[in-house]
């Protein structure tokens, strides 16, 4: 049921920062571990397919060091640019592709 419900709120918050513009989400402890596992799982799904940007990694690097440090604002905004460079890199991924197969 747990795993359940964290798996919800990722998928929700995903989509909350999919969005152009940056989400307001309330910054707690919580709020900042689903951002950061949700650009965690973004920054995955592009390494998986080589195309991981070089600053994603350290950009959820530090977003879970303002999250130990107890900054959760600071935690979701970074956790948030994560998924943004992921997500983008994901798309030029895919236009890449699209662009190598018609040659």
């Amino acid at each position: 049921m747990r795993k359940a419900l964290f798996i919800a709120s990722l998928a929700l918050l995903a989509s909350a920062c999919a969005s152009t513009q940056t989400a307001k989400i309330p910054a707690t402890p919580e709020n900042a571990a689903i951002a950061i596992a949700a650009a965690e799982a973004a920054s995955r799904k592009v390494a998986a397919v080589g195309y991981q940007w070089r600053d994603t990694g350290k950009i959820i690097a530090s977003a879970k060091k303002a999250s130990a440090a107890k900054d959760s604002a600071k935690a979701i905004k970074l956790a948030q640019q994560a998924l943004r460079q992921s997500e983008n890199a994901f798309k030029q991924y895919a236009q890449q592709k699209e662009a190598v197969s018609k040659f």
